[in-house]
């Protein structure tokens, strides 16, 4: 376990300090609003989730089709029947009405002062308990007459629509062109429930604090006065709506039931549905164009009111966790992701990361939601694992890249991105090159130091060239000596001729160096070559810090001492008996004989290889 843990501590540490960065960038993102169009649909799917909530501080009195089709489908409605509309509330007990019906617009003297007298009669302490919610436009007429606009308490029925049609915030303290901040419709019906006026509500939201008492509704006990805590606004701001659930989550009567109350002779039951309750007052029907799209489908206009004026009431806001727990979860996510992802693949590990922070988060995150009315964002928390997981998956790349990018050629390298898995370890046949140059030592005693470095860059790039054309991987520069292997990473089914091309190419290739050097003056160099064919271990080996695809087994031994018998043979390319006999007939070569060589029990056979056969190339480049 111990063994364990030192091989992966630094790529663990590397992956929280990894972790704690996607964090913090995916907060600030967060922050600045950045993420606002993935985040918007997750809350929508919470309320969604909520079902449905039936709603008692509220009631409904719709105008539907039905009492549209007994108005003649006229507009603006007439002011007569909303009179007398509002004295069945009165008579019925309410303890507050809230008219969502424009009143922008005089219709005939007689209906606009029922209209007016209604709303005046309905007061307490000279104040209406009827809040309007549109009374501008009207020049003349009792409906604009001072007297009376200061005997009722009206807000704005403005709720602000997102980009995408849906309203899913409102702001109680609207700032309209003029200077002062108005109250919204359902703050004014909210404010009014606590007695005051237009002018105490104007009192309180200009307020240095922005604190606003408001009564608390709660379920089976009715009305608190005291309320809980005041609420502060601000002008401007938005609050996420809390809707109580779909169309009809409050209890909604026909306006043409509620009418015949009117009459002094009708009979009101002491416990009837409007009794101390706020009653909102809105056109249902089609004509009235009053309907919005929100997270919990299609209202009515006096709907979506009644959602702001219960989210007011009983205090049910969305609160917002806020930053710091937002990045508390995601750092702790990520710590638990650095493990898995220490254990795992990148794709593999994130991929099932993300599977468990839905599978847990989503259930957690509706529970607070639900039960405490804090939106814990679920989605934070996995965007910031698939950060990690794309960062964690480049660094593995780059890393591979650095492992790779300078042993093989491009187009292998290309290959191997393409297909991580065959750095898997395993045993493999393969072909072995060793080269080493000759004299070299007594060659760096004679040459200054920098001109012996240019030299040997010059050999090596070239060199590795002949190598890399060929699909041959550069396993190891040891001082002047090259080991290359053919046949891995990748799977190449001719990988003893690449071997031996790859051979010749390079004495070639240095014969053309030693002609260049001679004529700039420069010593010539001369190199041995062995190639040997064999099955060995390949695969990547080492940890975070040190990655290295390694080959093991008997035949690097082998090739190594193979190499040394050029000196004592006097021959530039050698290669055994497995290579021989896996190529045959596309190459020459001269049978040496069989040595014993240090390491091994068994004798080598050795041949010197003459030449590769022109058909063998023509092959090779076909095939």
């Amino acid at each position: 376990m111990k063994d364990r843990w030192r091989r992966h501590r630094n790529r663990l540490w590397q992956l929280w300090g990894v972790g704690i960065a996607c964090s913090l960038l995916i907060t600030a993102a967060s922050a600045m609003g950045y993420l606002e169009f993935l985040q918007v649909p997750t809350l929508d799917l919470m309320m969604s989730l909520q079902g449905q909530r039936f709603a008692s501080a509220v009631v409904i009195v719709a105008i539907d089709e039905a009492a549209f089709e007994s108005l003649g489908r006229r507009q603006p409605l007439s002011r007569e029947y909303l009179a007398r509309l509002l004295r069945a509330l009165q008579r019925s007990g309410a303890a507050v009405v809230g008219l969502d019906v424009a009143l922008t617009s005089s219709t005939t003297p007689a209906d606009d002062a029922a209209l007016a007298q209604a709303i005046l009669d309905f007061h307490q302490d000279g104040i209406s308990r009827v809040v309007l919610a549109e009374t501008g436009g009207i020049e003349s007429g009792v409906l604009a007459d001072p007297t009376f606009l200061r005997a009722v308490v009206h807000g704005s029925p403005m709720i602000p629509v997102d980009d995408d049609g849906v309203i899913r915030r409102a702001a109680f303290l609207l700032m309209p062109a003029t200077a002062s901040p108005e109250p919204a419709f359902s703050l004014a019906i909210a404010a009014r429930l606590a007695g005051m006026d237009q002018t105490a509500l104007q009192m309180a939201i200009r307020s240095p604090d922005g604190k606003v008492s408001l009564p608390t509704w709660r379920a089976g006990a009715g009305w608190d006065p005291a309320g809980g805590a005041p609420i502060t606004l601000r002008p401007g701001e938005l609050w996420r709506v809390n809707f109580a659930g779909p169309a009809q989550s409050f209890l909604t009567i026909p306006s043409g039931a509620v009418v015949p109350r009117s009459a002094p002779e009708a009979t009101i039951a002491w416990n009837n549905p409007f009794r101390d309750r706020i009653v909102l007052v809105g056109g249902t029907f089609h004509d009235s164009q009053e309907f919005f799209q929100t997270p919990r489908g299609l209202l009515a206009g006096v709907e979506v009111h009644a959602n702001l004026v219960h989210m007011l009431v009983t205090r049910r806001f969305i609160e917002s966790s806020g930053w710091a727990v937002s990045l508390g979860l995601q750092v702790a996510v990520c710590l638990l992701t650095g493990v898995a992802l220490t254990a795992l693949r990148p794709l593999v590990g994130t991929f099932l990361c993300v599977m468990a922070a839905l599978l847990v988060g989503l259930p957690a995150s509706y529970l607070v939601f639900h039960k405490l009315g804090y939106w814990v964002d679920f989605l934070l928390p996995v965007l910031t694992i698939c950060l990690l997981g794309v960062v964690d998956e480049a660094i593995a790349r780059r890393r591979l890249r650095e492992a790779f990018g300078r042993y093989v050629s491009r187009e292998v390298m290309s290959q191997v991105m393409s297909n991580p898995h065959s750095l898997r370890g395993e045993r493999r046949e393969v072909s072995i090159l060793l080269s080493d140059l000759r004299g070299f030592t007594p060659l760096c005693e004679a040459m200054p130091v920098e001109a012996v470095a240019a030299h040997l860059n010059e050999y090596f790039d070239t060199m590795t060239e002949a190598i890399f054309t060929r699909r041959g991987m550069i396993n190891d520069f040891v001082g002047d000596a090259i080991m290359a292997v053919f046949g891995a990473p990748l799977a190449d089914p001719d990988h003893a001729l690449h071997a031996v091309q790859s051979a010749v190419a390079m004495e070639q290739a240095l014969s053309t160096l030693n002609q260049r050097w001679a004529a700039a003056g420069l010593p010539f160099l001369h190199m041995g070559i062995a190639v040997h064919t064999g099955e060995v271990f390949v695969g990547n080996v080492g940890g975070a810090v040190k990655l290295k695809y390694a080959v093991v087994g008997d035949p690097v031994n082998a090739t190594a001492r193979l190499e040394s018998l050029n000196k004592e043979l006097g021959t530039h390319i050698l290669i055994t008996e497995e290579t021989y006999t896996t190529l045959r007939d596309r190459v020459e070569a001269k049978d040496q004989g069989e040595f014993v060589v240090k390491g091994r029990t068994r004798p080598l056979r050795v041949f010197e290889l003459l030449a590769v056969h022109a058909d063998s190339e023509r092959y090779d480049e076909g095939g």
